[in-house]
């Protein structure tokens, strides 16, 4: 979601409050769309952060500067510098509850005089964009988004062509509303329609979450069709519309964040009544928990489009392994022609005497089996039958070495799976964006994906330790939980000692747990129970019953040389058998 005007409106009016005098200390552009500008006042700095991102297209103060300066900032970023950098920021406005914010600002020129600078900020979805604007010639002097009259017949948004507002909406403002218009409004579009979207795409300042409060306060449904409003239901409309707007118009509002499962999944300027469900928490400021929003919002994105990135190059080599393994499947099948050769070459040699050069072909009683069929022997007549022999035994020699390199072949590409297995598991089971990182560190290493490089730097090898999962059983022993190959390493390898019990789902990919020993205390069963759930809760078998899973002590387990991330060896184990479950006190 992005903001309303009515919402932006609030935003301006906290801004005015905070920024307005205030000097420009610092410009980043931290993304291709996004710039934060830093604008210093009296005992303190603020970073206000604009955004043309499409699906993210907002302007607010950020609580943290991200990033630092860019080793090599874009032009955009230059040019902000060049004409904002040491001004004033002296006006902040908004349009007729328009999504468009202009924000003027005061500095001495390359002249020595003193000059204005107005930086537009166009908030619409995908076409939002960013625009440097001298107000004197009403020129472009640059912008976030460039484009010519081949991509918008409206306007370009070019160095040196004269600034176009985007086109009106000619929607109504809501501040000249009263019962009548309001209900002429809605009566002059089709029946079919929707209230909740008659009430957004006709009135200014209103966005689907505003529209769809108002038909939530006025008690109705807030699917409500037109052609199912009578006189009651637009009577109580307009009483959801002074419920909801008219206090919002008046500045009267009360920040909220709405929750689902602990993360932001809306926010408003008034609690939310269609949101009745879910956990609502005032904020300071709008600008607080927009902020709060959207950086949960945005971790979620770069979450989702890791995960798709990491699946993709999983599933591209699980299909390439595939492949080769049907490959080396057929040349084994192939390879194991030796011993036919070997019975061939045999039996030609057991009745030399009886062949002939220039013969095609000869037929036998096979040596090792007299009363079967007989063999067929197919000869080259060129060669003398001595040769014939010879050439068939090379056939044997070189079928039968080349089974022992395709039977390694086929291992190694075995592991390789057995390898991806362990990677697709941990990528099914990642709940956050360090465990993502940890799984791209990992394939990276691995060979699977080009490193990540950064801006200005080498790319060094991560050093942070992996970020493991730590419980305590109702026991008090804590366990250590490894939820992909590295954490499972760091676990098993690092941190466990030769007395700690270790436990692994048996014959499946999954998590490395660790039961950490005390002195004098023996490992109870209940706490084995705990840790085996937890491990077949972190595995392949988490959809599975009764999963067996292997536990022995530490010093029983071992990582050979050169082996593949999270895979060990263990001997000396006990098996116990479990129903997956998700930790108690998973935090």
């Amino acid at each position: 979601m992005s903001p309303d005007g009515i919402t932006l409106s609030l935003i301006v009016k906290e801004l005015q409050e905070l920024l307005l005098q205030g000097r420009v200390e610092k410009i980043l552009q931290p993304e291709q769309l996004v710039v934060i500008i830093t604008i210093r006042r009296p005992g303190a700095s603020f970073h206000l952060l604009l955004s043309a991102q499409a699906e993210n297209a907002r302007v607010h103060l950020t609580n943290r500067e991200k990033g630092k300066k860019n080793s090599s900032p874009p032009l955009f970023c230059l040019v902000l510098r060049k004409h904002l950098e040491g001004s004033r920021l002296i006006k902040i406005e908004q349009e007729d509850l328009d999504r468009i914010l202009y924000f003027t600002f005061s500095g001495i020129g390359e002249t020595g005089e003193l000059q204005e600078k107005i930086l537009v900020v166009e908030i619409m979805g995908k076409h939002s964009n960013i625009i440097l604007v001298d107000p004197k010639t009403r020129m472009i002097i640059d912008g976030i988004k460039r484009y010519s009259h081949a991509l918008s017949r409206h306007r370009e948004v070019l160095p040196g062509r004269p600034y176009i507002a985007p086109p009106a909406q000619n929607k109504v403002d809501p501040r000249h509303l009263d019962e009548e218009s309001f209900r002429e409004i809605l009566l002059r579009n089709p029946l079919e329609k929707r209230v909740e979207e008659i009430i957004f795409r006709n009135i200014a300042g209103i966005g689907p979450t505003l529209a769809r409060e108002i038909v939530t306060r006025a008690g109705l449904d807030g699917d409500l069709c037109l052609e199912f409003c009578g006189e009651h239901e637009l009577r109580v409309l307009w009483s959801g519309f002074q419920k909801v707007v008219t206090p919002l118009l008046d500045g009267n509002y009360q920040p909220t964040l709405i929750f689902d499962n602990n993360r932001p999944v809306c926010f408003a300027p008034l609690p939310l009544e269609q949101y009745s469900g879910f956990r609502s928490q005032p904020q300071e400021t709008i600008n607080q928990a927009i902020d709060l929003y959207y950086q949960e919002k945005i971790r979620a994105q770069q979450f989702q489009q890791l995960l798709n990135h990491l699946r993709n190059t999983v599933e591209r080599e699980w299909a390439r392994c595939l492949k080769k393994l049907d490959l080396q499947e057929e040349a084994r099948s192939e390879a194991e022609q030796a011993e036919k050769y070997r019975i061939l070459g045999e039996t030609l040699l057991a009745h030399l005497h009886l062949v002939s050069r220039g013969q095609k072909e000869a037929v036998f009683p096979n040596i090792y089996n007299p009363e079967g069929p007989p063999v067929k022997i197919e000869l080259n007549p060129a060669l003398t039958p001595a040769e014939n022999a010879q050439q068939i035994f090379r056939r044997y020699n070189k079928a039968r070495n080349t089974l022992k390199i395709i039977e390694k072949q086929i291992s190694q590409t075995q592991d390789e799976l057995q390898y991806l297995a362990s990677v697709r598991t941990a990528l099914e089971q990642a709940e956050t964006l360090e465990e993502l990182e940890e799984i791209r560190a990992e394939l990276e290493e691995a060979g699977y994906l080009q490193p990540k490089t950064r801006e200005g730097k080498k790319n060094h090898k991560r050093t942070a330790k992996p970020q493991i999962l730590r419980l305590r059983s109702r026991d008090g022993f804590e366990i250590l939980v490894g939820k992909n190959n590295k954490q499972n390493d760091y676990i098993t390898m690092r941190l466990a000692k030769s007395e700690d019990l270790w436990l692994h789902v048996k014959d499946a990919a999954g998590a490395h747990v660790v039961i950490k020993s005390q002195p004098g205390r023996e490992i109870p069963l209940s706490t084995l129970e705990q840790a085996a759930k937890i491990a077949a809760y972190y595995s392949e078998a988490r959809n599975s019953s009764k999963v067996p899973v292997d536990y022995t002590k530490r010093k029983n387990v071992s990582k050979p040389q050169k082996a593949r991330p999270g895979f060990v060896v263990y001997e000396n184990y006990e098996t116990i058998l479990v129903n997956p479950e998700l930790p108690e006190n998973k935090d």
